[in-house]
Formats: structure tokens, C-alpha cells, sequence
């Protein structure tokens, strides 16, 4: 069981595993909303392709604190369970070979299809999600609820940018400098805290 790490920034977010030297999914934060019917949102480099009736958003503000939770969700998930995740089997219960025994007793297999509607999609991870140093308390609680209650990951850590870098580093007490895409901050670090 290997860790998950999600780095949500307002130009790119990226994913992979913890240890590993760079991340395995790198997708741009920005995505196409399509208007026309069915309205969808386009995620990845493909979101950039000129075409009518779409609108370039970002579900990040320039301050890198999440403004839109329910495109934030899909982004991480697609990153998360269908980019990192390889493709489960299709569990007995679903793939048509015992439809016969469940028309005959009318048992079958109904407990393993409720079983299988409750298993949540990162059950078997822990998580790392990193947060910009002025993330405030709600959008906190926010994330926590994404992951714990939608997702069901079995450990989960929010963590902000400046704490992990100055790790990285071999530091515990530092002054991180944070050159993104869209603003720069400094961040004292004494102890692993942040000092504000």
C-alpha cells in the first residue's frame, strides 16, 4: 500500500506516489467548460483545443485556494483513481455470469451488488493533499470531507507547501521562498509550524 500525494496549484496540478521522484500525472488546473447540450467540462491538454460554444475556467483563485469544489473533485479524481489506479476486474456480481442464479432463487448475488455500491474509490491509499500557507479553516474542512466521506481513504494528510518544502530540505525551521505560477509568498517555518 503506497501513499498518494495530490499538489493542487493554479497552473497545474499534479499527482503520483510518495518516494518517487516526480509526480506521475501532471494535468494543467485550467479546464474547457462546454456549453452546448450536454453541457460538460473537458479536463487535460485537450481542455486548450479552440472550440465553440467553451469557456476556459480554472477551479483555482490566483491565491491557489480552491474556488469551484465540485470541478476540483473531478479533476482529483480523474488524476487519482483513473490515472494512478490501474483498472480493477469487474467484480462477479457485475459482469453478467450469475444473472441466471439471481433470477432463479431471487438471491443471487444482491448483498455483493450493496457491497459493491459502497466501496469507496481510494479505500486502499492514504493520501497527502498539499494547500497553499493561507488556506483558510473551511476550505480545510472541505477537503477533509472529499476525501474521507467520498472517497474513504483510510489515512489522510493536508499539508501546506511551505512545511514540505522546508522538509525537502532537511530543515525544520526555515524561510521558504514559493515562486508559482501566479504569486509569490514567503513563509516563515519554525518547528514544522508556520508562523504567520
Amino acid at each position: 500500500m503506497s501513499a498518494l500525494v495530490l499538489d493542487p496549484g493554479y497552473s497545474t496540478t499534479r499527482a503520483g506516489f510518495a518516494g518517487e521522484d516526480v509526480p506521475k500525472s501532471v494535468l494543467p488546473s485550467f479546464y474547457s467548460h462546454i456549453s452546448s447540450e450536454p453541457a460538460k467540462d473537458v479536463f487535460g491538454d485537450e481542455c486548450m483545443v479552440p472550440r465553440s460554444n467553451s469557456e476556459i475556467r480554472n477551479y483555482m483563485s490566483r491565491d491557489s485556494v480552491v474556488e469551484d469544489w465540485d470541478t476540483a473533485t473531478k479533476l482529483w479524481e480523474h488524476m487519482l483513481i483513473k490515472r494512478l489506479q490501474p483498472e480493477r476486474q469487474t467484480p462477479a456480481s457485475k459482469n453478467g455470469l450469475n444473472d441466471e442464479a439471481k433470477a432463479a432463487d431471487g438471491e443471487g448475488d444482491v448483498a455483493m451488488d450493496e457491497a459493491a455500491a459502497e466501496e469507496k474509490p481510494l479505500q486502499e491509499n492514504p493520501l497527502l493533499i498539499t494547500e497553499a500557507p493561507w488556506n483558510t479553516a473551511k476550505d480545510r474542512e472541505k477537503a477533509i470531507e472529499i476525501v474521507m466521506e467520498n472517497w474513504g481513504c483510510p489515512a489522510f494528510w493536508l499539508s501546506r507547501t511551505s512545511v514540505l518544502a522546508a522538509f525537502a530540505a532537511g530543515k525544520a525551521t526555515a524561510l521558504v521562498l514559493d515562486v508559482g505560477a501566479a504569486n509569490t509568498s514567503v513563509t516563515a517555518i519554525h518547528d514544522g509550524m508556520v508562523l504567520k
